[in-house]
Order: C-alpha cells, then sequence, then structure tokens
C-alpha cells in the first residue's frame, strides 16, 4: 500500500529535509509552500529521493483562509486517501499584521490555518485509518497563555516572542483536543518541539536580551547541536518519527520533545480552555464546532 502524507511548510528547513525522508521510505509526500520556484525544486528532489514514490507540490499562504480550504479541495479530489497530515507551515514576526478577516497574522498562519485544514481533511483521515495528524509547536509554548483569547486574536499589546509562544501554545491544545475528539476512529493526533534549531525567524525577530541568547544558541548549535539545540536534520527526522514509527502508533494527545514523550505547559491539561480555543476557532474559521463527519468545503 503506498502511504500519502501532505506536510505543510516544506519548501525550506526541517519541513524540506522531512518531505525528503519520508520519500525515501516510499511516501507519497504532498508538500506545501508560497514560492513556487522552491516547490518546483522540492518536487524534483523528493522524486529523485525514490523514484519508484511520487510527490507533488501545492502552492498555498497560510494566511489566506481561502487558501487554505482550496488547498483541501485540490488534496481531495487528487487523492483518495491520507495516512499523515503534518501541519509544519508557521511564522514569526517582529510587527503586528492582520490577515483580511482582522485577525493577529502569527495566531492566523500558526494556529488557524491548521485548525482549519485538519478539520477540511478529517474525514479523509478517517478513511485511510490508520492516520495521523502531526503538529509542530515549541517549547516556547511554556510561556503562553490564552486566558484572554480574544486579545490574542486581535494581537493587543503584540510583541513578537509572546505572539509566538501563544501561537504554540494553541498548538498544543488544539492537539489534546483533537485527539479527544478523534478517539476510536483510528487516527492520532501528536504535537512535537523539534529542538531549537540555528538561524530561524525566532532569532531574527527576538529583541533585547531574547536576542542575545537566541542569537548566541545558533551560534553554538552551528558547531554541534547540544542539549536543547538540534540540526535541521535532527528535527527533521522528529517529523519523521511521529509520522511513521510504530512505536507510537497508538500514541495520541501528546507533546513529544523531539522523539521524547514531554510535558506540557500545565494550561494544556485546561478542558475549558481546550474546548473555548476549539468553539472560537471554528468561528473564525466558518466552521462547525465539531470535527466534521463529511465534506464540509465550500465553494
Amino acid at each position: 500500500m503506498n502511504r500519502v502524507a501532505l506536510l505543510t511548510g516544506a519548501t525550506s528547513g526541517i519541513g524540506r529535509e522531512a518531505a525528503l525522508r519520508l520519500a525515501d521510505r516510499g511516501w507519497t509526500v504532498l508538500f506545501t509552500g508560497r514560492d513556487r520556484e522552491a516547490g518546483r525544486e522540492v518536487r524534483s528532489a523528493v522524486r529523485d529521493a525514490h523514484p519508484d514514490g511520487d510527490g507533488e507540490f501545492y502552492r498555498a499562504d497560510f494566511a489566506e483562509f481561502d487558501a487554505v480550504r482550496e488547498l483541501a479541495r485540490e488534496v481531495r479530489a487528487d487523492y483518495d486517501r491520507l495516512d499523515a497530515l503534518v501541519n509544519n507551515a508557521g511564522t514569526s514576526r517582529s510587527e503586528r499584521w492582520t490577515t483580511a478577516e482582522g485577525i493577529e497574522l502569527t495566531f492566523a498562519v500558526n494556529h488557524l490555518a491548521p485548525f482549519l485544514l485538519t478539520n477540511l481533511l478529517a474525514s479523509r483521515l478517517r478513511e485511510s485509518a490508520p492516520a495521523r495528524v502531526v503538529t509542530t509547536s515549541s517549547a516556547l509554548h511554556e510561556g503562553g497563555s490564552l486566558a484572554d483569547l480574544e486579545s490574542v486574536v486581535r494581537g493587543e499589546n503584540f510583541d513578537g516572542l509572546d505572539a509566538y509562544a501563544d501561537s504554540k501554545l494553541a498548538n498544543v491544545l488544539f492537539t489534546r483536543e483533537l485527539a479527544a475528539r478523534l478517539d476510536g476512529t483510528g487516527v492520532t493526533a501528536n504535537c512535537v518541539h523539534p529542538g531549537w534549531i540555528p538561524h530561524t525567524d525566532l532569532v531574527r525577530n527576538a529583541t533585547g536580551f531574547s536576542r542575545l541568547f537566541t542569537s548566541a544558541a545558533a551560534l553554538v548549535a552551528t558547531v554541534a547541536p547540544v542539549g536543547p539545540f538540534e540540526s535541521v536534520e535532527g528535527a527533521a527526522e522528529a517529523l519523521v518519527y511521529l509520522t511513521t514509527s510504530d512505536a507510537v502508533a497508538d500514541v495520541s494527545g501528546a507533546y513529544f520533545d523531539r522523539k521524547e514523550r514531554s510535558s506540557a505547559a500545565s494550561a494544556a491539561d485546561d478542558p475549558d480552555l481546550r474546548r473555548r480555543l476549539w468553539e472560537r476557532s471554528a468561528e473564525l474559521v466558518g466552521l462547525p464546532a465539531s470535527v466534521p463527519e463529511g465534506d464540509v468545503l465550500r465553494d
């Protein structure tokens, strides 16, 4: 059986490396990015990695919910199965930007876009079970707070690192709630901190002491990944592990630090916060508050 994975944010960094490693394992790799030229290059590399496999690039800007809906339509039309959805696309901003809907961009891209895409593809994942949803989070989620959810949505009192941390906490809460809602369907949901990776947007967008620390950490990790710091290859392997390993086939609702199951922030265990985030997210992207049973794609 030819297994199919959709991997978002795969034209550079750990997404690109993960796409190549999945292809090398014989998976058909569908992947997204905003740059068509980069997409064509990765598509060629994916097909070269496993000549008997296949791969396809879909251009999608996750700041646009209509683009996410179109991506789901295209994937469902092109493939009759989906064994894994890897929500890896993300952004970090030093200045406040909002989407056409007035939603702070970091929250929209890092949380609402994968929330929407996962819901739109939920029925295809069920049909393909056993299947997996893997979402890239970050250890920075421990510094996030969604107590004032509307402030986060609008980006009030914006700080780039705080907004990123809030969005990564949302990833963990989403994963826990999704796992509960998919319980018994054969579809698992987990999230992962892939390690601190050198030369990411976080270094550029940090300020003050945080910038000094992350810049120094990136320099150290460039020489030799140690402790919490990781290479692109090692971070990608964490994504591939959660997507393919039999060792985690029955694990759902968990947070991983690379390949090790780890404790998430205490907020992740708050069922009321998980429910409120889910319901508000559904409102913001125009979906019903439950995981769709059927096809809810709209024209």
